[in-house]
């Protein structure tokens, strides 16, 4: 990588640097996020990530509908609101192993990038050499993965909405967009916090992406051990890496009556929890704390290690 660009016009002057920390960073900040997506546009992966989102969409909301049959397909998969198959699209594709696998390479793949080959391959030097101080490095590099993860989630939804009309007929209910989108959003931004949190201490994309997998698939054995000693329990539906597409039905039933009760089923493939009734404010509750919960630790963890990581040379 080369060194940001001259066009922030602020001294080189150590002196004039120190007195800068006091000022407000929005504006460098906003240089490092700026900088990060015309590096993000020139690579590979940036493009690998809009590959599989295609075929993810089509396939699920077009191809399956179409080899399954339609009638199959809206009885074994309509498990939401009129049988809406487009939700049901981001049903599938989240709920592969635990969060699903799907969210798992996205989110990887567009933020390992972030920190581990910047300090592999040393291109951290030129960034941190501009008068910047690593914080703003790190806010800017995050607000512009934010954006393009929120892009990538808009653009999942709009698809599965678009392919589901044309295959199944009836689907077209975009008031569901933006809760939708931004459940995507919370899955991608959960992988990508833990893909920020291991890159500084792997300094190594393939090695941050094949631990973020281990991750991953440690979590899946984990909560098998769980259901095995437990069985399966209506407050496993609420646990956000479990099931971050429940978040969909929480807020839906908690925004239709805020003063009522949810029916939650826990699922592990065919298996499934005897039902059992919460109040609609606990599952919110519960819901959103669990998503703060696995975004905002990762993050403040990974700033520490960030701060914390040497440059070489």
């Amino acid at each position: 990588m080369s060194p940001m660009p001259s066009t922030t016009d602020l001294s080189e002057n150590p002196a004039e640097r120190e007195g800068m920390a006091d000022l407000p960073s929005a504006g460098r900040t906003w240089a490092v996020a700026r900088y990060e997506l015309v590096w993000d546009l020139r690579k590979k992966r940036t493009y690998l990530v809009l590959a599989l989102l295609l075929f993810a969409g089509f396939g699920f909301g077009y191809l399956l509908p179409v080899i399954a049959g339609k009638s199959v397909a809206a009885t074994d998969y309509g498990n939401f609101t009129d049988n809406l198959w487009w939700l049901n699209i981001v049903f599938l594709l989240f709920n592969g192993f635990i969060s699903g696998l799907f969210p798992l390479l996205i989110g990887g793949l567009i933020s390992t990038d972030s920190f581990a080959t910047e300090f592999d391959k040393n291109t951290i030097v030129p960034l941190l050499s501009q008068p910047v101080r690593r914080v703003e490095v790190f806010v800017g590099k995050l607000v512009e993965k934010f954006l393009l993860l929120l892009l990538v989630s808009v653009l999942l939804t709009a698809l599965a909405i678009a392919t589901s009309e044309v295959s199944m007929g009836g689907q077209l209910h975009p008031e569901w967009l933006p809760l939708v989108a931004l459940t995507a959003f919370g899955a991608f931004l959960e992988y990508a916090a833990l893909a920020w949190v291991i890159s500084p201490l792997l300094r190594s994309r393939s090695m941050a992406l094949g631990g973020l997998i281990g991750l991953f698939f440690g979590i899946t054995v984990g909560f098998s051990l769980l259901t095995l000693r437990f069985g399966l329990q209506e407050w496993m539906f609420l646990l956000p890496v479990v099931n971050v597409d429940s978040l969909i039905y929480v807020v839906s039933r908690y925004l239709v009556n805020p003063s009522g009760s949810i029916l939650l089923v826990a699922t592990a493939g065919v298996v499934q929890s005897p039902a059992n009734s919460v109040s609609a404010v606990s599952a919110l509750r519960f819901a959103l704390a669990g998503l703060a919960i696995e975004i905002v630790v990762p993050l403040i963890a990974g700033y520490y290690f960030f701060r914390r990581a040497e440059v070489k040379g």
